[in-house]
């Protein structure tokens, strides 16, 4: 580099080189500098000086802008981008292999690759001029101007229709969906009627080749693109369909798009039943230009993505038809209730639905300020609290805005306690309605995102429904005041003005509160994003949060049957249904209890799968058996840096950090109230009275209850699969007779239930595993000082003094010693020996219900005898 170096002092000395402007700035010409720098490099050498050093190329590679690297351009990449010819006379087994690669561009742009990874490498699909007899069954090159063109515009319409869903921007910004704009108005020279004739030209085109043409390779080959074509148009009108516009200005387009997707399905599944000829399709050379992101520099993918094969890419078709049809249900909705079901399903789908199909349900379910294209955000809020806080005081608030005349004088002391004005009262709760909405559609929005992102935006929005619960809070509290003060209990009013439920509103609220935090919580567990070590906290507070949830439920539930039939003051006349959605239809009395008891069943079942599923992991956990270093102990023997690992991860400081860094965004909420460090390990003392076979046998007792709970409620709650119910339950039913079994095979075991580990309390058994890391490390550090030993004779010989005066003090406690360390040495041999005989699964997500975990104890045959 010392050429370079010189090179550069001669050009900077040179004043001749230097510009300058009227501003005074100044700037130094370097291209001749550059060139002589970089003639003696090779191809593709990169130009770094010697003081360059690792610190200033990270900092470099941080900084630069990944789209700055347009990928370089080879002799073989020229000499095959040199191939291609727009006027080459196609076959239609060319046809075939450029339809079926771009079909697999165009699902793999659907899994959030970049335009420019996908269908921008096709040159056909960029060109810049349409032939002129595309679609004329006159042209010479019918393979490109009668099929291929007319597919490639109609794959251009599929591709805008997404677009358009996409620039609503209901899905962050991981998809790279911008489409660029000169094939937008390049595919905007057609409307989707001329594309669907065209298309039919080249359904003739392809039916005339299968019975005239000799050559039974492109009979084959016209077979083939029959059925793609056919997929295509059934394809294109199931979007047109589905988009919002149509939807809400046709009401018959959500069944026929239901029609069009069951059509697709069909065809689509009877292709795939179809052999498949790998050497049928022929490509094209020069078609598909791998490095086309220099044409669009602004475009550039962040990172590469290849493409999908030809089974990724029909699986994904797969499920983006599956996925699309989840609109026709969600439409069809027809409570608050059985839309947070359809919700809670499809934010745990897997795999995770396609950003196109999470963009059109959150466009589908709100859009232009209006829930399901037809009810406004406010009354959508006051049917959901009214599903769950009961009729009465909604009832009293529609008679206010019906007859407020008449109300004033049906229940005059009523209406003077709300003022002068009684529409106070509809202004106050439509404030608070709008408020609730706002955080609702956002949660709705929330759970159509990826999975991770559902979790770290619902935590978030926790502390939004802790500030509107305390307005709701403060609503009640007017209320309350309004209808039941000192001065309205008169003898005359008490019959006319029965008392409130002080918690109309909260209570809604903080059950909504509740959901979220199990949502959070569940998440974390579908993302296997906790240790396996971790598994005993979760639960229990899980098992904790669940519990506050039943018990608000069934205080609910007790007010509003107490309250049932008290308000045959205030129903004014009812609404006819042909003329008034859902949204504003009357919910009883027995609606609202039935309600209020399907969502205590399935709190009830979770809170004891939580409480059974903490019970067997806290067991396994006292047995060392979800401790990875400890298992790493037994199966590779201690080690230094293992027994360190063990010590630290079981010291106080480690799990107080942990249980900070897990609970953080519960720990500031008003409510419930929080489970502080100390009282979870004032908990888990409780639980460490007990053995290990003595959880394991409660927690079969629980999850026995989960079951019988299920199966006595859910024959007379549910009688379909109304609002999703059904499958929930049968969710929950699996995953506790999966554990339960799993229990059942290691209590018959002989090997498993007769070991004595399995007897020892879970605090002596911590105390035995923290004993034997200490004696542990203790013999390896001793064995690490013997080798300094010889380098310290004289100071050994001071000390031995000392060690003298002390033996006898330390002589009683090393027997106190011994005798502990041979109990921790039997549990030692115990423990390992349990884990030698039964195989131990404690992290297995359930497939059926990827929220819980399914355990699993398998009893190995060689050592199904062996006691202790």
């Amino acid at each position: 580099m010392s050429r370079l170096e010189d090179d550069q002092q001669r050009h900077t000395r040179s004043s001749s080189l230097v510009s300058r402007d009227t501003h005074g700035n100044e700037w130094l010409d370097i291209t001749e500098l550059m060139t002589l720098g970089t003639s003696e490099l090779q191809v593709g050498e990169l130009l770094k000086p010697e003081s360059m050093t690792l610190y200033t190329a990270l900092t470099s590679m941080e900084v630069m802008e990944p789209r700055l690297d347009m990928g370089m351009l080879t002799e073989e990449d020229k000499i095959e981008i040199s191939k291609w010819d727009l006027d080459r006379v196609l076959t239609l087994r060319e046809v075939l292999w450029i339809t079926e690669k771009l079909f697999y561009c165009e699902m793999t742009w659907h899994n959030s690759a970049s335009l420019l990874q996908t269908l921008y490498m096709c040159n056909y699909f960029t060109v810049q001029e349409v032939p002129p007899l595309v679609g004329c069954r006159r042209a010479e090159n019918c393979g490109r101007d009668v099929v291929l063109f007319p597919m490639i515009f109609a794959l251009g319409a599929c591709c805008l229709q997404v677009w358009m869903e996409y620039l609503k921007e209901n899905v962050y910004a991981e998809e790279d969906v911008h489409f660029g704009s000169q094939p937008v108005e390049f595919f905007r020279q057609f409307s989707h009627s001329q594309v669907v004739d065209m298309l039919d030209t080249a359904r003739l085109y392809l039916k005339e080749t299968q019975e005239t043409c000799d050559d039974p390779r492109e009979q084959a080959a016209a077979a083939v693109l029959l059925d793609y074509l056919e997929m295509r148009v059934v394809w294109l009108k199931s979007l047109v369909y589905l988009s919002v516009d149509y939807l809400t200005e046709d009401p018959g387009a959500l069944d026929r798009s239901s029609e069009c997707l069951k059509e697709l399905q069909t065809k689509h599944k009877e292709f795939l039943l179809k052999p498949v000829d790998p050497e049928l399709a022929v490509a094209v050379a020069g078609c598909f230009d791998p490095k086309c992101m220099r044409k669009y520099p602004s475009m550039a993918p962040v990172k590469p993505r290849p493409l999908l094969t030809h089974q990724q890419s029909h699986q994904a078709f797969d499920a983006l038809i599956k996925g699309l049809s989840l609109i026709h249900p969600l439409l069809q909705a027809e409570s608050v209730e059985e839309l947070i079901n359809f919700f809670a399903d499809f934010a745990n789908r897997q795999p995770t639905p396609l950003p196109f199909v999470r963009s059109l349900v959150v466009s589908v379910f709100l859009t232009n300020d209006s829930v399901l294209l037809r009810h406004s955000p406010v009354a959508f809020i006051k049917r959901a609290i009214r599903e769950i806080s009961g009729p009465y005081v909604w009832d009293v608030l529609e008679c206010i805005e019906r007859e407020p005349m008449q109300f004033a004088s049906r229940s005059k002391r009523f209406a003077q306690m709300l003022g002068q004005d009684p529409m106070m009262a509809l202004s106050r709760v439509d404030g608070f309605c709008q408020e609730a909405a706002r955080n609702l559609m956002d949660w709705f929005r929330t759970m159509c995102q990826n999975a991770p992102r559902q979790r770290r935006i619902s935590l978030k929005y926790l502390a939004s429904w802790d500030v509107l619960q305390g307005d709701a809070e403060e609503l009640d509290a007017w209320f309350y005041v309004v209808s039941c003060g000192p001065e309205s209990r008169q003898p005359e009013e008490e019959s006319l003005n029965p008392a409130f439920n002080p918690f109309w509103f909260s209570s809604w609220t903080y059950h909504m509160k509740l959901l979220l935090m199990e949502n959070g919580l569940q998440a974390g567990v579908r993302l296997d994003l906790y240790l396996d070590y971790e598994l005993p906290l979760i639960y229990g507070y899980s098992a904790q949060i669940l519990q506050s949830h039943f018990d608000h439920l069934r205080r609910m539930q007790t007010m509003i049957a107490s309250k049932a039939g008290q308000n045959s003051l205030f129903v004014g006349k009812p609404q006819a249904d042909l003329h008034v959605g859902w949204v504003r239809r009357r919910v009883g009395d027995s609606a609202c209890l039935q309600h209020l008891a399907r969502w205590l069943v399935f709190i009830e079942t979770q809170c004891q799968l939580a409480t059974a599923l903490w019970l067997v992991s806290h067991a396994c956990d006292r047995l060392g058996i979800t401790r990875a270093p400890w298992a790493r102990r037994r199966l590779q023997g201690a080690s230094l840096e293992v027994l360190e690992f063990c010590q630290k991860q079981e010291s106080l400081e480690s799990q107080a950090v942990r249980f900070a860094l897990r609970f953080r965004s519960f720990s500031r909420l008003n409510s419930p109230t929080p489970l502080t460090f100390a009282g979870w390990m004032t908990t888990v003392g409780q639980l460490d009275e007990s053995s290990a076979s003595e959880l394991f046998v409660h927690a079969s007792r629980t999850l026995g209850k989960a079951r019988k709970t299920l199966d006595e409620q859910c024959g007379n709650l549910i009688q379909s699969d109304s609002g999703g119910w059904q499958t929930k339950y049968q969710e929950l039913r699996y995953v506790a007779v999966a554990n339960a079994v799993a229990l059942a095979k290691l209590q018959a075991a002989p090997a498993a239930m007769q070991c004595s580990a399995l007897k020892v309390p879970g605090s002596q058994a911590l105390v035995f595993r923290q004993m034997l890391v200490e004696m542990q490390l203790g013999e390896l550090k001793n064995q690490a000082d013997k080798n300094q030993a010889t380098l310290s004779k004289s100071k050994a010989k001071r000390e031995k003094k000392k060690k003298k005066r002390r033996a006898a003090k330390q002589e009683q406690e090393e027997q106190e010693q011994d005798a502990k360390s041979s109990m921790a040495a039997e549990w030692l041999a115990a423990t390992d020996s349990l884990g030698a005989s039964v195989a131990w699964s404690c992290c297995e997500t359930s497939p059926h219900a990827p929220k819980w975990h399914q355990f699993s104890f398998a009893i190995t045959k060689d050592n199904s005898g062996q006691g202790n």
